[in-house]
């Protein structure tokens, strides 16, 4: 059992939180190095309030925390928490304008967790408005991809318009290299090649790594 496990099963909490089981160990791989490191962290998709506070927890205390929602009452939740390291603004995820303000003044972000409306429109925007503000070594995670495949959020088995659809091209972007044809989107891929090291697909969850890019050498030895 991990920290996240622990905490989620046996800790005593303030604010309620829901999680699939399979998430903690995801959460483990992938924000464990930044432990002790002070990392600032956004979620978006606030909520009960529950993972911020577990993230807080998870950190030590030692990490600045952004949540962003819809709804006004989460900006209580620092208050509730009693913490000063937390804070809650409220915006519209799928509101290109909405981030433009947001981020004029925020520093760049080590981890971002999105876990906001899970609607295809919400997702798409909010990886190409964020993705640049994260740091060169830092973690995108979105999950609850399952969306991608329910209509009742825009999504659909194959559906272009899914964000499951739209990642695909991410693995594309990182072997971009290696790819002779002309294409359409080559800019984009070429931003996902230069500063991603990897990407990782779990159920309902993809995590992408950043990190400076570069060519690939094959090496031989006698």
């Amino acid at each position: 059992m991990n920290k996240l496990e622990d905490y989620f099963w046996n800790k005593k909490k303030k604010c309620e939180i829901h999680k699939w089981h399979h998430y903690f160990e995801i959460y483990e791989n992938h924000f464990s190095r930044f432990i002790g490191k002070n990392p600032t962290v956004l979620e978006i998709g606030v909520q009960n309030g529950g993972s911020l506070e577990m993230w807080n927890y998870f950190f030590d205390g030692e990490c600045k925390i952004f949540g962003i929602d819809i709804n006004e009452k989460c900006k209580n939740i620092p208050r509730i928490l009693n913490v000063e390291n937390i804070k809650v603004d409220i915006g519209d995820q799928a509101d290109r304008n909405f981030w433009k303000e947001y981020l004029k003044d925020k520093p760049n972000f080590d981890i971002v967790i999105e876990d906001g409306g899970h609607t295809m429109k919400q997702q798409i925007v909010t990886f190409e408005e964020l993705y640049d503000h994260v740091d060169a070594n830092g973690v995108y995670l979105c999950e609850d991809l399952h969306t991608s495949y329910w209509n009742s959020h825009g999504g659909g088995y194959l559906k272009e318009e899914t964000f499951i659809e739209y990642s695909k091209n991410f693995i594309d972007g990182i072997n971009l290299q290696h790819i002779k044809e002309d294409l359409p989107d080559i800019i984009k891929m070429n931003d996902i090649r230069s500063n991603t090291k990897s990407i990782h697909y779990y159920d309902s969850v993809i995590v992408l790594e950043k990190g400076i890019g570069g060519k690939s050498e094959a090496s031989r030895r006698n």
